[in-house]
């Protein structure tokens, strides 16, 4: 069994052991509600609701809503230790980011939290490598290109793809970045979908093939296929979805009035319990907003489920919220 397949065996079953004791402590903030198993999703969220005003981001907010929200679902009060739970020093890891829509990107402040502390566990700046498809989606984020110089790498995959594989019926290829890596941390934004209800952690994705539109037929079901090629479950270590702010409404594309402030991210090793949780969070801001329930369900987050990729379930995923 390979090294990274070992830590995810070992990740999970801690995870799942101390899932009941990580929901009965609250630190900095109030549990609003936990499952009494299941995986953990944590929601750490800004009290002073700073962390972002207009489309300036406070870097250090954001830096320690990254820090407690792994710190909480690794169960360690300290940020080497937590990501070392996730990621080892001697491992060339990868972080997707979302880059595609302006201002409907993940922010480049909750991207370098995350390298931050991936490099704080160990591992050398330069095995760390930040992509999405195309160098034009590190400009749309304001991510700084960096394919050959010091620290860690980032750039697109501009064509750089393996061989061809099946997710389900839908053939595609899967990023040179990835395939040559060793772990793989899942950085989305929380954002709602007109086509397949929610985009999150399993559908960003769709950055990492040549081909997303294939990918959108039957309400993006193969999404799900998609996630269990072994490429991507198996290196998958830990998702952390930036929720500085939210769509609720339309996207992927931003939609000015679409847009609501949540201040959070959120943490988990589970992406279908990670998805299954912000289509909740979705769902109840549109409710809030008197919006007509949506036509479409995320099918694909089901189809997880089936194949085992994770739970979709809410009653059995933990979802611990906390405020610092």
């Amino acid at each position: 069994m390979a090294q990274g397949e070992r830590k995810g065996v070992d990740r999970r079953g801690f995870l799942a052991r101390g899932a009941a004791a990580a929901a009965a402590v609250a630190v900095g903030g109030r549990l609003a509600r936990a499952a009494p198993s299941g995986p953990t999703v944590v929601i750490c969220r800004d009290k002073a609701k700073k962390v972002i005003d207009g489309f300036q981001v406070d870097a250090a907010i954001a830096q320690r809503l990254v820090d407690q929200a792994v710190m909480r679902l690794a169960g360690k009060d300290d940020v080497a230790k937590a990501w070392a739970t996730f990621v080892s020093p001697k491992e060339k890891v990868v972080v997707k980011f979302n880059g595609l829509f302006r201002r409907a990107t993940t922010h480049p402040e909750v991207i370098h939290a995350v390298t931050r502390g991936i490099i704080a566990a160990g591992v050398d700046p330069a095995n760390i490598t930040v992509y999405d498809r195309s160098d034009k989606d590190l400009r749309t984020t304001g991510l700084t290109m960096n394919r050959d110089g010091q620290g860690v790498r980032i750039y697109g995959t501009q064509g750089r793809y393996g061989k061809g594989v099946k997710a389900g019926s839908v053939g595609t290829k899967l990023c040179q970045m990835l395939l040559e890596a060793d772990a793989l941390v899942n950085v989305p934004i929380m954002k709602s979908h007109v086509r397949c209800s929610v985009t999150g952690a399993m559908k960003n994705h769709l950055g990492t093939v040549p081909n997303a539109g294939a990918f959108h037929a039957d309400f993006c079901s193969a999404i799900a296929d998609l996630n269990a090629l072994p490429e991507i479950r198996k290196k998958t270590r830990v998702c952390i979805c930036d929720a500085l702010y939210g769509l609720f409404d339309g996207g992927p594309q931003f939609r000015p009035n679409a847009r609501w402030d949540y201040g959070g991210v959120l943490a988990a090793v589970d992406p279908v319990a990670m998805d299954a949780t912000l289509d909740e969070i979705i769902r109840a801001k549109r409710v809030e907003k008197g919006l007509k329930p949506r036509h479409n369900d995320p099918r694909y987050i089901a189809r997880a489920a089936e194949l085992g990729l994770g739970e979709a379930t809410l009653a059995n995923i933990q979802r611990v919220e906390m405020e610092v």
